[in-house]
């Protein structure tokens, strides 16, 4: 018995806790290094973002008709390209190669107005990058397709609230690709070739009426 007493009695007391303050600071600490990974990223991110505006090579992709129910969604318009429809027939000509999720490179060549038009399919399993041979007017453009849905950088644009009738004349997406053939969407375009700066229907219509009563009043 008196041995039991004498371990209970040496035995090593416990730890104390740790002071609130000190677990403060830890917190406060993960918290702040978590922050510094977070801006660290969205830099990283933007500098290659300005980086892929700054020397992507100008492409227009001709946009395809959507379901009507989901062509304009309050601050955005969905989005598909001509591009797919040529891109799965090439695909279905090679029964081995029908896709469900698949990846690969497009071959477009542009005319005098920068629109690519559909050329070939490159394998990514046997050709890479820099063993495609390429026109002076033709470049490469990456694609994926999930669940049989093509994804060329997004299918979706967004755009100021109340601004959804100016977009509604877009006719081709305005994209730049990089050199790893990775298309960044810019801008929408209409028929004339002109980039949509985004005024809607009713300020131009104000901006007309404010004109013709400057004419009129100026004795134009």
């Amino acid at each position: 018995m008196s041995t039991i007493k004498d371990k209970l009695l040496t035995k090593a007391p416990l730890s104390t806790a740790v002071p609130w303050w000190q677990k403060r600071a830890f917190t406060i600490s993960v918290a702040l290094l978590g922050l510094a990974l977070i801006i660290v990223t969205m830099t990283i991110n933007v500098a290659t973002y300005e980086s892929h505006l700054a020397t992507g090579e100008t492409i227009l992709l001709e946009l395809a008709p959507v379901d009507p129910r989901g062509f304009m969604q309050g601050d955005y318009m969905a989005l598909r390209y001509a591009l797919e429809d040529e891109v799965f027939a090439a695909l279905n000509q090679d029964r081995g190669r029908r896709p469900n999720n698949a990846e690969g490179y497009i071959i477009v060549a542009r005319d005098k107005n920068n629109v690519g038009q559909f050329v070939r399919l490159a394998d990514p399993k046997l050709d890479s990058l820099a063993t495609i041979n390429l026109a002076a007017n033709e470049m490469v453009i990456y694609y994926r397709i999930r669940n049989n849905t093509m994804m060329l950088a997004t299918n979706a644009f967004f755009f100021q609230e109340g601004l959804a009738e100016a977009f509604e004349a877009a006719e081709y997406g305005r994209f730049r690709v990089n050199d790893k053939g990775e298309p960044l969407l810019t801008n929408m375009v209409d028929g004339e070739f002109n980039i949509i700066k985004g005024v809607s229907i009713d300020d131009a219509k104000r901006l007309d009426n404010l004109e013709n009563r400057g004419r009129l009043g100026s004795g134009m």
